[in-house]
């Protein structure tokens, strides 16, 4: 039902943003852009999905209360204001939640083993990459079955709702880590089809 939610945002976006058509189709997905934004007293992160020079979406587990959202990334500070939010649906997004807690829980485990605890911890910190953390979990003897799996993300979505959140920029300092981003995945995406194109050889 992944594209009946994404029907439901776009219709709520027009309503509340009459551009944002025109900006829907300069939208990239295919790498995120790590953040972090200001809870309080400390920093938190968060990873941009969907993002193009006047905005980002994010999933989080939290509502927040906005509407801006102090946010940074490395020394480079901007503000965004949150535009929308809604519940999440996506089992996806869910799923990644629950497979970097049993991560977390492998990583503790074995703390007396620095190398691969440390190990562990870098791997939990990289957004996504669902498919390698179950391998990782496997070879540890640590991966649920499907089905225990798919009852752990429906409690997940029980307890713990995710929330979807669409955020405006106006930033000089975003649209230059939106560049650099841009540059960096041109790259991704053209040694992506290099490699492809070895392959057919």
């Amino acid at each position: 039902m992944q594209w009946h939610h994404r029907l439901l945002q776009t219709e709520r976006n027009l309503a509340e943003d009459p551009l944002s058509i025109a900006r829907s189709d300069d939208r990239h997905s295919h790498i995120g852009i790590r953040l972090q934004y200001r809870a309080d007293d400390k920093w938190e992160y968060l990873e941009a999905l969907e993002w193009n020079a006047v905005g980002f979406n994010f999933y989080h587990a939290l509502a927040l209360p906005g509407p801006e959202l102090e946010l940074r990334r490395g020394l480079t500070r901007f503000v965004g204001t949150i535009a929308w939010q809604s519940l999440n649906t996506s089992d996806d997004v869910v799923m990644a939640t629950v497979v970097n807690r049993l991560l977390y829980t492998q990583a503790q485990a074995v703390v007396d083993n620095h190398p691969l605890h440390m190990r562990l911890l870098k791997l939990l910190r990289v957004p996504g990459m669902v498919p390698e953390k179950l391998q990782v979990l496997t070879t540890l003897g640590a991966a649920p079955s499907q089905e225990k799996m798919a009852e752990w993300v429906a409690q997940r979505k029980r307890e713990h709702p995710m929330y979807h959140y669409g955020v405006r920029v106006q930033s000089a300092e975003w649209g230059a880590i939106v560049e650099s981003a841009l540059s960096v995945s041109s790259v991704l995406v053209s040694l992506d089809k290099w490699s492809g194109a070895l392959g057919k050889n």
